[in-house]
């Protein structure tokens, strides 16, 4: 079953000197260029996640280098970064209202920290140099969740041999 790329601190390297080398204004700018075409769903929940922080641009592009960080991950094994489909944030919806939004961001937190590690830490040591630290890290867990459920949904919608169900 389709899952979100798995990162390394190898993957993380590349991006921060990518960052360093080209300037972060230009990299931000070519990674929201790349998500309006291939993921605007995501692209719209980083900026609303990022609007409420103390730093918002600061924060928008923490959460830029996640999905390059991402992307980087998935190229490496020949696949993609699961696109965010409105039905998904209509399951995200459903999940909220159920859980409660409190308990929501405690599972969504707990799953990027066991499914993906070196993304968590990532995470974790960006959010660590921001003075709204939980603020950060909701926005990182929340933006990894519906990449996640999205996977499932991906996973779950296909069969072994390609034909859809």
């Amino acid at each position: 079953m389709p899952t979100v790329p798995l990162v390394s601190e190898h993957h993380w390297e590349r991006v921060a000197r990518d960052f360093d080398d080209v300037g972060p204004e230009a990299c931000v700018a070519e990674i929201v260029d790349e998500l309006r075409a291939d993921n605007p769903h995501y692209l719209a929940i980083a900026r609303r996640c990022a609007r409420d922080a103390a730093d918002a641009p600061g924060t928008f592009t923490g959460f830029a280098k996640f999905y390059r960080v991402l992307t980087l991950g998935a190229r490496e094994r020949g696949s993609g970064v699961p696109r965010i489909a409105p039905q998904t944030l209509d399951v995200i919806d459903t999940l909220v209202s159920e859980f409660g939004e409190a308990q929501f961001v405690a599972l969504a937190t707990e799953t990027l920290c066991t499914e993906n590690a070196w993304l968590a830490a990532m995470a974790h040591g960006f959010a660590s140099r921001k003075p709204d630290y939980p603020m950060v890290m909701k926005g990182f867990a929340v933006l990894y969740n519906c990449l996640s459920v999205q996977a499932t949904i991906d996973g779950l919608s296909s069969r072994p041999d390609g034909a859809r169900l």
